[in-house]
């Protein structure tokens, strides 16, 4: 059994009892904890879950907080008739959920809801659409190391250390929604010296109402005076909240840099995780570019169907000085001035060199089995991948359509 069918039933309340683990093309995962059934969506491709909320009086904060940070699974709640007659409930399932089930539970008509949820994400997932993890998306070894250290932090006084532009403060926020506590942000590089300070009275008083989790970003810019602040007012104010710092130098340059005063030094000890550079994560750059395309595409009302090919090339070979900031720019800017179907490398200024070890065949055949190649690939995400109509709209057969799919191993 894949892990892509698999649904995940989160048994939230009274456990779904009536369904055995068991069905034809169907396996059920059960969790009845937040935190663990986070950890196994991290680690898999499930596209549909059901959460089991039959019972409870009213929604539950943290569990919408979570189901926040997996946006892209289709989740499918099964509650009473009572609860659907209140309002809170229904709230609750037209922001979260992809359908309904009351109970008693129909096994049939459930998987009949099922395998439409299924078919809906696995056509969003072609399209690159499908992201299970918000907009923190990335599938590179060092990548899921990162998260899955994160992910295995009970509390707080977390350093996340990495370049500009690599997430960092998005993957605390999403830390945060997952343990349930307010997201609060101090960043020195976002606000002036005054304003910092007086951020620490507002600060202190949202810690008296609840608990949350302080993001302090830009640390290695922050003066020793202000340290020290920080210090005093961690320790004093807000001492039962979580604490995760954001850190633009690897550990081994702070340590060479002797940047901060000792009180400060030992807060940063407790966790220190690296979040890796764009450049360092492979095939992660397409894909990226392929979920802010989809998204910027559909913010500026147009209909952009793919990159070229040179522009996943030139995607791929990029370093991405900026990291996904940089990437998120580049790709706005291409989609404001695509006009076609496909943004290529030119319209967000992206050159690829190309030099003699790239290419050792500069032949006329290369060069039409290229175009050809990527003519295929454009008509039949074009339609769908409905062979009769690509082989219509190309003027050639259906056998030999099938025939140049097979020959450059196109997927369709």
């Amino acid at each position: 059994m894949t892990s892509e069918r698999e649904i995940l039933v989160l048994q939230y309340s009274s456990g779904l009892r009536v369904l055995g683990n068991q069905h034809s093309d169907w396996s059920l995962i059960r969790y009845k904890n937040l935190e663990a059934a986070g950890l196994y969506l991290e680690s898999s491709e499930v596209p549909i879950g059901i959460i089991d909320c039959n019972g409870a009086e009213k929604p539950d904060y943290k569990l919408e907080c979570w189901l926040n940070s997996y946006k892209g699974v289709s989740w499918i709640a099964v509650i009473s008739k009572k609860q659907l007659f209140r309002k809170e409930w229904q709230l609750f399932v037209a922001a979260h959920c992809y359908d309904y089930h009351t109970t008693p539970i129909s096994e049939e008509k459930l998987f009949i809801t099922i395998g439409r949820a299924y078919g809906m994400t696995k056509l969003k997932s072609n399209l690159s659409l499908s992201f299970q993890r918000g907009e923190i998306i990335g599938r590179h070894d060092s990548f899921q190391h990162a998260l899955q250290e994160m992910h295995g932090c009970a509390s707080g006084d977390i350093t996340l250390s990495g370049e500009e532009g690599t997430g960092k403060r998005l993957i605390a926020e999403r830390w945060a929604q997952l343990k349930g506590l307010q997201f609060v942000e101090l960043d020195k590089s976002r606000t002036e010296h005054n304003d910092y300070m007086s951020m620490f009275d507002s600060l202190a008083s949202i810690c008296e109402l609840k608990t949350v989790c302080l993001y302090v970003g830009h640390i290695e810019e922050l003066p020793q005076h202000l340290q020290l602040k920080v210090c005093s007012f961690l320790k004093n104010e807000v001492s039962s909240s979580e604490i995760i710092f954001g850190c633009g130098l690897s550990r081994d340059e702070v340590v060479d840099a002797e940047l901060f005063v000792s009180d400060f030094s030992l807060l940063l000890k407790n966790k220190w995780i690296n979040v890796p550079p764009l450049r360092s994560r492979g095939h992660d750059k397409v894909l990226l570019a392929k979920h802010y395309l989809y998204k910027f595409s559909r913010e500026q009302g147009k209909r952009i169907l793919g990159f070229s090919s040179d522009a996943e090339m030139a995607i791929f070979d990029y370093d991405w000085p900026g990291n996904v900031t940089e990437l998120m720019e580049k790709v706005a800017a291409g989609v404001s001035r695509c006009e076609e179907g496909y943004l290529n490398s030119e319209m967000m200024d992206l050159k690829r060199d190309v030099s003699l070890e790239d290419h050792s065949n500069f032949s006329l055949k290369q060069a039409r089995e290229e175009a050809e190649s990527l003519a295929i690939k454009r008509v039949l995400n074009l339609v769908s991948g409905r062979p009769g109509r690509a082989a219509e709209l190309l003027c050639i057969s259906r056998a030999s359509l099938h025939r140049l799919i097979a020959r450059y191993g196109i997927r369709r």
